[in-house]
């Protein structure tokens, strides 16, 4: 995503040159900073809980946060892979970067009697209104999965509320003073183990696979020419008034998983490199620190944003920031995640280090 800098200088005053672009985007990873702001702010991305209902939408889409985060980047000494849209898909830098992330997506295969390990740092946003006081926060969320080499199998799963929030409107002592509950509900924390990894499901191993649920069999029928892959993001797009910032929400949903395979992943990239309106920032942090490319679209109510690190093709997080639309100020970071992906020896076991 880009940053939202409301202080920022203003655009870019000169046109880069291909090879500028192109010694930009070879320099990357050169002398990389997490920029403390960012860290602090970067999100996750799980559909955020609101008990006030969705953000209200407003007509037509907002590009003002382009110039901003460009402004805000080359301030920070950030590299920017693409400026702006080229109308068919992004820029040659920024699908160079994809491409350099779709082919080194690394696989993580497991063994039998191994697991896949799936570590999920969530901050997710909250909105009520109490007495005629509206207040919102980010609540810390902790997941860990455990799913086993054949996943029909029994997977674990833990879920943990750590009590941190993070205040957008309102504060703790005023919050608590206008009787606001924190209880975490029944889903928020907890373990599970259950086959096929659903949690919920009144008989496991029944649910369809899709973008939410990419089981082997799902992802096997998937197309894997990036055009066709595109045009089955759009066909399953459940909502259609966002247009394609549905279909990055779609891929974070898979992404956010860890479970696609290095030939469906490599695909999905190469599918999310033809977009049309597709931003493309170097140097965006996620949640925990660590940098990676974000892809990121705004439907002028919310911005959305996928992060990856263009090196190997890992999806290291995402989030959601209101950009216009809404009584929460333009740039608040409504949600943001960090996943890490890793394979371990027993169910329960957490990496080394």
């Amino acid at each position: 995503m880009s940053r939202h800098d409301p202080g920022g200088t203003g655009g870019v005053s000169r046109v880069w040159t291909e090879a500028e672009l192109d010694e930009a985007l070879d320099a990357l990873h050169a002398d990389v900073r997490a920029d403390e702001a960012v860290v602090e702010r970067a999100r996750s991305g799980l559909p955020p809980t609101s008990e006030c209902g969705p953000l209200p939408r407003r007509r037509g889409p907002s590009r003002w946060w382009v110039a901003a985060a460009v402004a805000g980047l080359v301030a920070a000494g950030a590299t920017v892979t693409q400026i702006l849209p080229s109308g068919d898909g992004v820029g040659v830098p920024a699908a160079a970067t994809l491409e350099r992330a779709s082919g080194s997506a690394a696989g993580l295969a497991t063994t039998p009697g191994r697991y896949r390990y799936v570590e999920t740092h969530a901050w997710w946003i909250t909105t009520t209104e109490v007495g005629g006081a509206r207040f919102a926060w980010r609540s810390e969320h902790l997941r860990e999965t455990w799913v086993p080499h054949r996943q029909t199998d029994e997977w674990w799963h833990r879920r943990d509320v750590t009590g941190e929030r993070e205040w957008v409107l309102g504060s703790e002592e005023q919050a608590r003073a206008a009787g606001v509950e924190f209880t975490p509900g029944e889903v928020d924390e907890g373990e599970w183990r259950v086959p096929c990894g659903d949690w919920f499901a009144e008989q496991p191993c029944t649910r369809p696979g899709g973008w939410h649920n990419p089981t082997p069999e799902w992802q096997a029928g998937l197309p894997r020419d990036p055009g066709a892959l595109l045009d089955r993001l759009r066909r399953d797009a459940p909502d259609n008034t966002r247009g394609d910032v549905e279909l990055l929400v779609l891929a974070a949903q898979a992404l956010r998983s860890g479970l696609l395979t290095e030939e469906v992943r490599s695909a999905l990239y190469a599918a999310l490199a033809s977009l049309p309106g597709l931003e493309v920032t170097a140097e965006r942090a996620n949640v925990d620190g660590r940098v990676g490319t974000a892809l990121g679209m705004d439907d002028g109510t919310v911005l959305e944003e996928i992060i990856i690190d263009p090196d190997t093709g890992r999806f290291l997080g995402d989030r959601q920031v209101a950009s216009g639309g809404s009584d929460l100020p333009e740039g608040t970071v409504l949600s943001y995640t960090a996943v890490s992906v890793s394979v371990v020896d027993a169910a329960g076991k957490r990496p080394e280090g």
